[in-house]
């Protein structure tokens, strides 16, 4: 009989407990004040890039696309990696952060293709920017204070919606 005892008691314990931790996360859920999302939204027709905060405009910036044979591509992505003093490689060149740097003073990846790692970023060009030209790789290059508007802003994990229109 003591072993019986032993048992009903460790299950009325375990269904307590569950009782207790689906409590705890329902008030929980129901007391944690709802968090704005942040997101981005790329028009590569319009070739602007709009921040929204719950789906309200806090910011627009005029961006440069990818070029004809380097398309920028459209789809739905998110924010995988955010680098606030990006180093650029190519071809064995290295050039240090700052505002000399191809990808300018901010670098936010947002999709990986094949090889290929499409991000926001800012420019050593800022007249490409301007003029909202097609010229990249596929990236979208901003103008440095831009970008860093837009980095300060967002976290890995924040949407980023691209259309063609």
């Amino acid at each position: 009989m003591g072993q019986n005892a032993d048992q009903r008691l460790a299950r009325m314990t375990m269904q307590l407990r569950s009782l207790l931790l689906a409590t705890v996360v329902v008030l929980g859920a129901a007391a944690a004040p709802a968090q704005a999302e942040t997101s981005i939204q790329i028009s590569l027709k319009q070739r602007y890039l709009t921040l929204l905060d719950d789906g309200k405009v806090i910011g627009k910036y005029p961006v440069a696309i990818g070029a004809p044979e380097s398309p920028t591509p459209p789809g739905s992505f998110a924010v995988t990696k955010m680098d606030a003093q990006p180093v650029y490689h190519k071809k064995g060149k290295i050039i240090a952060p700052g505002p000399k740097n191809p990808v300018g003073v901010r670098y936010v990846a947002y999709v990986q293709i094949g090889t290929g790692e499409y991000a926001i970023h800012g420019t050593a060009w800022p007249n490409w920017v301007k003029l909202r030209a097609a010229v990249s790789l596929g990236c979208i290059r901003m103008l440095n204070n831009d970008v860093i508007q837009v980095y300060n802003r967002i976290k890995v994990g924040t949407p980023v919606i691209v259309t063609k229109n």
